[in-house]
């Protein structure tokens, strides 16, 4: 399986990742996005600048907490295409965090493939 940060790279599209969430133009992506979704009802550019109004304002909490290469990986991810969107990035950080909690989850399983041991003077 290739991963999205190999395929970047083979492609020449490095991204350098700064200890501050990128600056999208969210604008021209909703405009973009209002385009493409055509006919779908309600949305607007408004209401899509809204939503990555507020994905950008969790981005800014979580982001001193994002491991460098997962932020680095999503940026670049997110970057394909060219119109990029802190709802997108939001989304795969979500998705790079849940994949490692479920690794490091079946790590520990695999340590100990009985449970927790019970304490003694523990019963069930």
């Amino acid at each position: 399986m290739i991963m999205p940060a190999m395929l970047l790279t083979s492609l020449g599209l490095v991204v350098q990742v700064a200890d501050a969430v990128p600056r999208y133009d969210i604008r021209r992506t909703c405009r973009a996005a209002v385009t493409l979704a055509a006919g779908s009802e309600g949305r607007t550019v408004e209401s899509c600048m809204a939503g990555e109004e507020g994905a950008r304002k969790d981005l800014e909490k979580q982001w001193p907490k994002v491991p460098a290469a997962e932020r680095t990986q999503c940026v670049g991810t997110v970057a394909v295409g060219g119109s990029p969107s802190y709802v997108e990035l939001l989304i795969c950080l979500e998705m790079m965090r849940d994949s490692r909690t479920h690794q490091q989850d079946e790590r520990a399983k695999a340590r100990n493939p009985a449970g927790p041991t019970p304490q003694k003077g523990m019963t069930n």
